[in-house]
């Protein structure tokens, strides 16, 4: 299989790939949810009393007005959840309560979310950044936080509702288009639109 343009896709065929030629053309790429804390001035002070707190991690598509500037869904908007996806959760105590102790719990739990801290070189500078593993509109995040407060201040976050995290890049599925007929994907790697045919989708 060749692309005429690599930049934008590449394409990989199996022995069962009938021969064809194809227009296609790439308006929107997949990715994956971002989202980010409030700063904090250290990543080793403790955050809350060390109460015990259970974060709990839900899969699924909101739906709704995004404002790019605040970072947040307008009110009305909804979450519908991804039956696909396990609930999971991540217990924080005195023993991990603080930013990087967050950040090394939830990357340990796999719960399918990458958590890392970003210095944005202010004067609170330390930010968690909570990103789905999986690209796609259905795997946008809901984060529930139930015992201490203080890390619900923090890490909460419903776009139907409290928002305490700030949306930094929006999940979306890839949108293209093969001869004309509109298709979407929650992957880069779109395998089934045509037989035998894998489509590696790089840029729109």
């Amino acid at each position: 299989a060749t692309s005429s343009d690599s930049l934008v896709l590449t394409a990989t065929a199996g022995s069962d790939a009938p021969p064809g030629n194809y227009n296609v053309s790439v308006s929107q790429l997949a990715q994956a949810q971002n989202l980010l804390a409030g700063g904090q001035a250290s990543t080793a002070a403790a955050i809350g009393s060390g109460a015990p707190t259970t974060l709990t991690f839900a899969f699924g598509t909101i739906t709704g007005s995004f404002n790019s500037g605040t970072g947040s869904y307008a009110s009305g908007a909804t979450f519908a959840p991804n039956a696909d996806k396990t609930v999971l959760s991540v217990t924080i105590d005195a023993k991990n309560n603080t930013l990087a102790g967050i950040r090394d719990a939830i990357n340990a739990a796999n719960a399918g979310v990458t958590a890392s801290i970003i210095n944005d070189g202010g004067g609170s500078p330390y930010r968690l950044a909570i990103a789905s593993n999986d690209t796609g509109a259905a795997n946008s995040l809901k984060i529930t936080a139930s015992g201490d407060a203080a890390i619900g201040s923090l890490l909460a976050y419903d776009a139907t509702a409290t928002q305490n995290l700030k949306q930094s890049q929006i999940a979306q599925n890839a949108a293209i288009s093969i001869d004309g007929v509109n298709i979407t994907s929650a992957s880069n790697a779109v395998a089934d639109a045509l037989p035998g045919v894998t489509l590696n989708l790089a840029k729109p």
